[in-house]
């Protein structure tokens, strides 16, 4: 039950076979026995997900089934606000940050009948490192291999089946990392789509919130809700759409994907042969594959920790005092002293290249329906081989965030999802970017990759 899709056990939950009761004591129980060996939850909300699906239970057999959510334990983390757990942000002299309400998107959640089972570990300060005294979430698939941040939690549960999805946010790449770490389905939907009031912000400009699923059908399930779009028992019964008549472009048509081999020489040959399979694979399913050239993120990748940092000034300084060091990691103390240092220079050198970046995507968007890219230059790294990257920002900005942060700059939605395996047997991942406001077409095209795909069904061997 509880690899389960949110279609699948909605059904079940509607019909009367199965009961919001036992759905949350079953996945309490396995939280109980599998997460000591991942530690991806921060705090475990036992009474009170118990007393929601026991309210669920009496609504649904009054014939009071709000929609596909009702009754499914869902998990945040831990920087949204909550009315029962800290928002602890990855710290752990946070761990008394009770804020006492939900984030909007939780209030959302919890009015579609959404069970909130717990809130989900994070790096630090949504960053890349993980809190000092405080676990490292575990990749469900291979303790060796990073699980990404700084969603780590978020991943690492929604994989190993400890809750039917969660919540993330994104700043640089921090759901589209994890999720293709732990082969999920993940949403960065278009920056400002969903409201972040009552989550901890580390850049008010780029941080978006978003879900991690097992399946696009269930994401869009979820973004739904978060963006409090018109969702209903519909939802569980609509086939996947035919990539044949997909494109938005006037008179319709296949759908059209563009490809930048260009941007494919920079990266592993691995990453380039798995993503031309999977252009093939659209291909093969009835869209049209377009080389174009899309614009370098390089640039923004570099201005990312001093841009950031500005912004982090507003929030962070408070909750990461100066002569506190030692209640936090040192990457902290580094990005909010970039932003010290930023001059009015720093921000619109980092401004004009945010707004050269979104014009030329905007443009290459015209020729195509949506973009099919890397999510990071190596193939699912291990734990070791991403320290040695953390060495040198150069190296870590080549590897990673130029293949995701321009997008939270430019604010053009991606879905990244999962799209094979490593010879050791670890996930591979791509994302698609489209146009502002295009979640439901990315989703749509998603959807019907994986209907005719099974990589999204492969689940950890050891979690099973």
């Amino acid at each position: 039950m509880h690899y389960s899709s949110i279609v699948a056990t909605a059904r079940k939950i509607r019909s009367g076979e199965l009961k919001p009761t036992m759905l949350v004591e079953e996945t309490l129980e396995r939280i109980r026995r599998v997460d000591p060996q991942l530690d991806s939850f921060a705090t475990v909300n036992v009474e009170g997900a118990t007393a929601a699906a026991k309210e669920a239970d009496r609504e649904i057999q009054a014939g009071g089934w709000r929609g596909p959510l009702h009754g499914i334990p869902l998990a945040v983390k831990e920087l949204y606000g909550t009315a029962e757990a800290p928002a602890a942000f990855g710290s752990a002299h946070l761990a008394s940050n009770h804020v006492h309400h939900d984030a909007e998107v939780v209030r959302r959640l919890r009015a579609a009948g959404a069970i909130i089972i717990g809130t989900l570990r994070m790096s630090e300060a949504a960053l890349t490192d993980h809190g000092p005294g405080l676990p490292t979430p575990v990749n469900p698939w291979d303790e060796s291999t990073w699980v990404g941040t700084s969603s780590s939690g978020s991943a690492a549960a929604t994989a190993a089946g400890l809750c039917f999805a969660a919540l993330g946010s994104d700043t640089g790449g921090s759901i589209r990392g994890p999720a293709t770490a732990t082969g999920l389905t993940g949403l960065k939907p278009t920056r400002g789509m969903i409201p972040t009031d009552g989550t901890i912000p580390l850049s008010r400009t780029l941080d978006t919130l978003g879900p991690f699923t097992r399946s696009a059908r269930d994401c869009r399930i979820v973004f739904d809700v978060m963006a409090q779009r018109e969702t209903s028992g519909a939802a569980l019964e609509e086939g996947p759409t035919s990539l044949n008549a997909l494109s938005p472009a006037p008179g319709g048509g296949s759908l059209r994907i563009g490809i930048d081999r260009r941007l494919l020489s920079t990266v592993s040959d691995a990453i380039r042969e798995m993503v031309e399979v999977t252009a093939t694979r659209f291909a093969e399913l009835g869209a049209t594959v377009v080389e174009v050239t899309t614009p370098e993120g390089g640039q923004l990748a570099d201005e990312w920790v001093t841009f950031v940092g500005r912004e982090a000034l507003q929030d962070l300084a408070e909750l990461y005092p100066e002569g506190s060091e030692h209640l936090y990691g040192p990457e902290i103390a580094y990005v909010l002293d970039q932003g010290r240092k930023a001059t009015e220079q720093d921000l619109e050198r980092a401004q004009n290249a945010a707004e050269l970046f979104t014009g030329e995507t905007d443009r290459v968007l015209e020729q195509v329906d949506v973009l099919l890219m890397p999510t990071i230059g190596a193939p699912s790294p291990t734990n070791d081989e991403i320290a040695t990257m953390r060495e040198s920002y150069e190296v870590w900005n080549t590897q990673v965030m130029r293949l995701t942060c321009p997008y939270n700059y430019s604010g053009h939605p991606s879905l990244t999802f999962p799209t094979g395996l490593t010879p050791r047997g670890t996930p591979l991942g791509v994302q698609l970017v489209a146009g502002h406001c295009q979640e439901a077409l990315l989703l749509s095209a998603v959807e019907a990759f994986q209907a005719e795909t099974e990589f999204h069904l492969h689940h950890p061997p050891q979690f099973a």
